[in-house]
Parts: structure tokens; C-alpha cells; sequence
């Protein structure tokens, strides 16, 4: 089956584009985009904020009823400037999967949005874990974040949330 087009469909394929080489408009569309891609990423990078309230060092802290409520030596610190370094011991965590691509040493930027602490590790790309905040259920000294369910506590003494 053969295609055929009206003198005006031809004429309309056939037309040229005056000033501008036909070649050349991919180009210039795909580096517009390319311009408009990075203006946009680079206004959600400046949306992301640190939460003044999760800065410190957060160390793993087993809940049972009969544990001493001693802070482990896997930890994370979320430093104001918005780095931060974790050293994770999974052999002594809960769930050592709970934390996907982070390294057992690693450092990065972070970052809340909503209930989420998210990362970006030179290392391991970004991610992100679910949070939230918690008071002990037995000191009234000590407030506690959970990261995706893991209990972290503060080492130093908070306010309850």
C-alpha cells in the first residue's frame, strides 16, 4: 500500500526552515533541555535542609526489657554542615540489612524531607530511610530515632521529643 500525500501535506514536509540548518535543532532542543534538567535539580538540591533537631551522634541501642540500655559502638553522626559519617557494626544490629547500600564505615551528605532521612555517599550513591522520632520507653533523658525500625539513641542527654 503506497502513501500519497496531498500537494499541500507534500509541500508542508518538503518546506525548509529559514535561518536555521534543519541539523542543528535536535541540538540545540536536547541542550535546552539538558540546561532546564540541571536548573531544576540544582533548586532541589538547595530544598534540602538538615533537621537542627537529628544533629548529633546516634548510636545503636537495643530495647529489650532486660538490656542496660549501654549505646553500642555502631553509630551515626549527622553533622550540622550537613555530612555525615556512619560506622555500622551489623553483626550487633537487629537488622543489618536495614541499611542497604551503606558502607560498614561511610560518609556523605544528608538531608530530611518529611519522615525520611535520605543520603548521599561518594561511595554508594543516594538512599534513603525511613525515620522517626521517639522517647525511651524507660529514661526520661534519652530520645531515640528509628531508622527503618532500628533504634538509635542520642549520646548525649535530649529533651524528649
Amino acid at each position: 500500500m503506497n502513501t500519497q500525500f496531498t500537494k499541500k501535506e507534500f509541500d508542508i514536509r518538503s518546506m525548509k526552515i529559514t535561518g536555521v540548518r534543519r541539523p542543528l535543532i535536535s541540538p540545540i532542543f536536547f541542550g535546552l533541555m539538558l540546561v532546564f534538567v540541571q536548573t531544576n535539580l540544582r533548586a532541589q538540591a538547595e530544598d534540602q535542609q538538615v533537621s537542627p533537631e537529628l544533629v548529633g551522634k546516634w548510636c545503636y541501642l537495643e530495647l529489650a526489657n532486660n538490656t542496660t540500655d549501654a549505646i553500642s559502638n555502631s553509630c551515626i553522626t549527622l553533622n550540622a554542615d550537613g555530612t555525615f559519617d556512619a560506622v555500622l557494626d551489623r553483626k550487633r544490629l537487629p537488622n543489618g540489612n536495614a541499611f542497604g547500600n551503606l558502607q560498614d564505615t561511610d560518609n556523605g551528605k544528608w538531608w530530611v524531607s518529611g519522615n525520611r532521612i535520605f543520603y548521599n555517599s561518594p561511595t554508594n550513591g543516594q538512599g534513603s530511610f525511613g525515620f522517626q522520632k521517639v522517647n525511651h520507653p524507660r529514661r526520661d533523658d534519652m530520645s531515640l530515632i528509628m531508622i527503618n525500625g532500628v533504634a538509635f539513641a542520642t549520646a548525649s542527654s535530649h529533651d524528649p521529643w
